[in-house]
């Protein structure tokens, strides 16, 4: 069901060119023989590294599949691939969904390799620690394509040949293996990693408590997966903290952190060209500047994955994770909320997007500062701050969760910055969720109030506290939507809660106009609903095996 000769020679292209972390150094071996190399200490640490780095294809690119198509991201300036945005023409031979197939599956084939190189090579006292990490990372993927395609192959074995006979495997089967496989992986890698970026048993529990949780609803599931969901998540919290603030959280330069317990790591010392070989996280999500860039130190920006307004009216006045997300202050030179952060009260504000709770008062602002508002232009909170292909540039509010002023200028506006793939934020959402679906509603809203409480702003963590009674699994969808907005969450929590049809149809501008012309967009071949991926038609002709393609396609 994949082109394994395409994999095979993948391999032999591509990791050898190893070393792509925080902690790796770069090298390129061309001229080596793989039996040889690879079972020496210096080449097994190249095989690791390869699948370390593997990390930065699945997760630094385009971000559709994460993304688009949800309640809380629409098209802003630039288009986005339709099928995936809006699913009426989503169909097998989708660009978007063959690309994140073959990247995982040639990204499980590196740590495949570097498995069984782990029985090969000559003994040193990391040897155990590294299978853990590659396991973790292999599972990952596994639990990636679970969810977004159902059953699939599995894959676990190193591949020197082509073979093009691949049955799919039920996503019962999956998820066994892939919970086996970070079981394993927890009793292998380190209590706490000494270095940053790699595996350790905080990382290996939230995604055990993530896989649990994400099964309990599956028709397969039971009650225990929630339960393991609840414990595993309450024991990865007891290896990290909540960082004081949400802002300080994600103010560049403080990815490692006590919160964050896995991430994609990056620096301009791991790359080749900083213009082309970061990551497109602050390019997406981030705010158009115009074309002055190049002379400004601006790195390019798309604006096309913009908050829908039911993301802007998730928050409220009580909550600064709303401050913290979207830059609501836009100075003369955006990036001197960065370069000049400690000289704000002395700088010019631009622009300032007045919030809904803070219409009535703009007046008021202004004149609390005059000096530096006289001449600010006031946006206030209305439907137009749900951007489009013709909005104004600058005319609506950004997020700026993951803006890199160190970022260069260029067409692809790369950031250097880490990937979050899980922080303590989520561990406890996880955790809260987990109980809520056992019947624990006092200990799930305990759980989220912990979260909302360093949300909350100054003076206001009595006002930001749930009750068990207020809470439900639309209240644990709307917290994540606070909490985690552009982390690359979103399209699963949708799919894993059944919320996909109702909360788009509901909330995406794109997806609601289909609705509203007659038209349901999620409904297939045979009145399916496409809520899985399709199986890419290029990995079907490839495949030899009878299988048979996901509903609605």
């Amino acid at each position: 069901m994949i082109n394994n000769s395409k994999i095979f020679l993948f391999l032999l292209a591509t990791f050898l060119a190893t070393g792509c972390t925080d902690f790796l150094e770069e090298e390129n071996r061309t001229e080596v023989v793989a039996d040889e190399f690879y079972t020496t200490e210096e080449g097994y640490e190249s095989l690791v590294n390869a699948t370390y780095a593997s990390l930065r294809e699945v997760y630094g690119g385009e971000p559709w599949l994460f993304s688009a198509g949800t309640d809380l991201y629409v098209e802003g300036r630039n288009e986005q691939p339709e099928g995936i945005s809006e699913y009426r023409n989503l169909g097998p031979s989708d660009d978007e969904v063959e690309d994140f197939y073959s990247t995982i599956y040639e990204a499980i084939q590196i740590a495949n390799t570097a498995i069984y190189y782990n029985d090969l090579t000559e003994p040193t006292e990391m040897l155990d620690e590294r299978k853990g990490e590659l396991k973790f990372i292999r599972a990952l993927y596994y639990f990636l394509l679970v969810q977004t395609f159902g059953d699939v192959a599995i894959v676990d074995e190193r591949i020197n040949e082509a073979i093009t006979n691949f049955e799919r495997e039920p996503a019962q089967d999956v998820y066994e293996f892939i919970i086996t496989e970070l079981e394993e992986a927890y009793e292998l890698v380190p209590e706490v990693s000494a270095t940053p970026g790699r595996v350790d048993r905080a990382a290996v529990l939230h995604y055990l408590a993530k896989v649990h949780l994400t099964r309990g609803y599956e028709e397969f599931g039971t009650p225990v997966d929630f339960e393991k969901a609840a414990e595993y998540a309450d024991l990865a919290i007891t290896y990290g903290s909540l960082v004081n603030s949400f802002e300080e959280l994600f103010f560049p330069g403080n990815e490692n952190n006590s919160e964050v317990l896995f991430s994609v790591q990056y620096s301009g010392s791991s790359i080749v060209d900083p213009k082309e070989d970061g990551h497109l996280q602050n390019f997406f999500f981030g705010p158009y500047l115009g074309g002055e860039g190049a002379t400004e130190g601006y790195p390019y920006r798309s604006n096309t994955l913009v908050p829908t307004m039911h993301l802007f009216d998730l928050f409220e006045e009580t909550d600064a994770r709303f401050d913290a997300t979207f830059m609501v202050n836009v100075y003369e030179r955006y990036y001197d909320y960065y370069d000049k952060n400690d000289e704000l009260e002395d700088l010019n504000i631009a622009t300032y997007f007045a919030p809904e709770w803070a219409i009535a008062d703009t007046a008021e602002w202004r004149a609390a500062d005059p000096e530096n508002r006289a001449n600010t232009v006031i946006i206030p909170y209305s439907e137009a701050w749900q951007a489009g292909p013709n909005s104004a540039d600058g005319s609506t509010p950004g997020v700026k969760k993951f803006d890199d002023p160190n970022a260069a200028f260029s067409d692809g506006g790369t950031s250097t910055r880490d990937i979050f793939l899980a922080r303590l934020g989520e561990t406890y959402l996880i955790a809260a969720e987990a109980y809520f679906m056992l019947g624990e509603t006092g200990i799930a809203a305990d759980r989220i109030n912990v979260v909302r409480a360093r949300a909350a702003e100054p003076g206001m963590e009595n006002e930001m506290m749930i009750t068990a009674a207020e809470l439900d699994l639309d209240f644990i969808l709307d917290e994540r939507a606070r909490e985690l907005v552009g982390e690359y969450h979103r399209w699963f929590d949708l799919k894993r809660t059944g919320a996909l049809i109702e909360r788009t149809r509901l909330y995406n501008r794109e997806i609601r106009n289909w609705f509203e012309s007659g038209v349901n967009p999620f409904e297939g071949v045979g009145g399916a609903l496409k809520i899985l991926r399709p199986i890419p038609q290029t990995a079907l002709d490839l495949n030899e095996a009878d299988v048979e393609q996901n509903p609605g396609y």
